[in-house]
């Protein structure tokens, strides 16, 4: 029975009036809040309730990581599939929106070029060239807006590359995500919101279907090239198009965000920034700890496939659970001074940003590389590269996290 059931004689706004009672803080949650500083809420919840009704969003928080992982895990009781879901609504049947069999079988069709050991061969070479390329296009101004100019453009490049797509649909690929990526944190339900991402998303599926007879009749090494090959085994094209589009949208959000945290976060901590240009094989760490302190996507949603008490929470069939991946980075049950950026902290690849159990990213060995490949390169490009204090930023989001903006600038020879 779903939240919005009446059959028990309690209708939505009655429930949640009632768990808003039982959960004082969680009724205290806004929007606005939580956009531009969560941890200090999030902590709350920690300490008082860390599992809690929050009615601004109609969902339950949960931001214990102990909890977190339990969740994450059993897909069983907290699934991912929902008529709920705006991951489903939006971009169809794919594999961030399916559980068991159909999941399995849309992940592992998909998996091959995501592998550790596919991502350290030739990606590696394209991505550094990209990289390279964007710097030339601003190394002599002195300073830059790194979002528009640098981290968009390499995370589309690159999962372009990865897809197969032809470079010159970058320009229209990233109109379409901002659709994308305002339909997915839609929470207000608002449905203009809504419309375009459905509108972004078919044009997005007209785009490949007019490429598919390219692939076909000329496969290659690209994702979309091994789905399309004649085979036994291989999806449906309405499948690879749902699952295309998640991968599109995943790859480009969770490395632009990568990229800019992880740039803002250093820059922001000038004694480790001189130990890592002194050391340039910290730049790993930088992006480990980068993805624990400020990780780019603040959540996993999961919807409750029954009845449960949790953690002594109520829970019904239908409810929409949100598990807090910023607050279980920075628990303080798991890690020590959790609010401290540490690239030396030796736990901090152990983070939740990627998620855990069946749905753990499929691209995060290619996340974690573009991430340490442009920060070298604009490590080693740009002198005594900083933050422009006439133009400050900070992160920002409650779903998708990144400053909106990061302006550096640099020596000039």
């Amino acid at each position: 029975m779903s939240i919005g059931s009446n059959s028990d004689g309690f209708g939505p706004a009655q429930i949640s009036a009632e768990r808003a009672i039982r959960f004082p803080v969680g009724a205290t949650v806004r929007l606005a809040d939580i956009d531009k500083d969560p941890y200090p809420i999030l902590r709350l919840l920690q300490q008082q309730e860390p599992v809690s009704w929050v009615p601004a969003m109609n969902m339950w928080f949960v931001t214990r990581r102990a909890d977190i992982n339990t969740i994450l895990k059993d897909a069983e009781t907290f699934t991912t599939h929902s008529s709920a879901s705006p991951i489903l609504d939006t971009f169809g049947s794919q594999m961030l929106s399916t559980d068991g069999m159909l999941r399995q079988k849309y992940k592992s069709r998909c998996v091959p070029p995501f592998t550790v050991t596919a991502i350290r061969g030739k990606p590696s070479g394209w991505i550094e060239q990209h990289a390279n390329q964007l710097v030339d296009q601003f190394q002599a101004k002195g300073s830059v807006d790194l979002r528009p100019d640098f981290a968009v453009l390499m995370s589309v490049r690159t999962i372009i590359q990865v897809l197969g797509l032809p470079q010159d649909s970058a320009s229209r690929i990233r109109l379409w995500y901002d659709d994308f990526a305002a339909a997915l944190a839609n929470f207000d339900r608002d449905p203009h919101i809504r419309e375009r991402g459905h509108a972004a998303a078919e044009e997005f599926r007209a785009h490949l279907r007019e490429l598919f007879p390219r692939f076909k009749h000329n496969p290659d090494e690209s994702l979309l090239g091994e789905l399309l090959k004649e085979s036994g085994n291989r999806l449906g094209e309405e499948e690879i198009l749902s699952n295309a589009l998640i991968i599109l949208f995943g790859g480009i959000e969770t490395t632009e965000s990568l990229i800019l945290n992880a740039v803002w976060a250093l820059l922001s901590h000038q004694e480790q920034l001189q130990e890592v240009l002194a050391n340039p094989a910290l730049v790993p760490a930088v992006i480990e700890e980068s993805l624990r302190w400020e990780p780019p996507v603040q959540s996993c949603t999961r919807f409750a496939t029954r009845a449960i008490t949790f953690c002594g929470a109520d829970l019904r069939a239908g409810d929409v659970v949100q598990c807090m991946l910023g607050a279980a980075n920075r628990d303080p049950a798991w890690v020590s001074e959790p609010d401290s950026f540490d690239i030396h902290r030796s736990c901090a690849a152990d983070h939740l940003s990627f998620g855990a159990g069946p749905h753990f990213c499929l691209g995060a060995p290619l996340a974690r590389l573009e991430g340490e490949i442009s920060l070298r390169v604009l490590l080693n490009r740009l002198p005594r590269l900083a933050l422009d204090p006439a133009r400050p930023t900070a992160p920002r989001g409650y779903e998708f996290r990144k400053p909106p903006a990061l302006c550096l600038r640099w020596n000039v020879p």
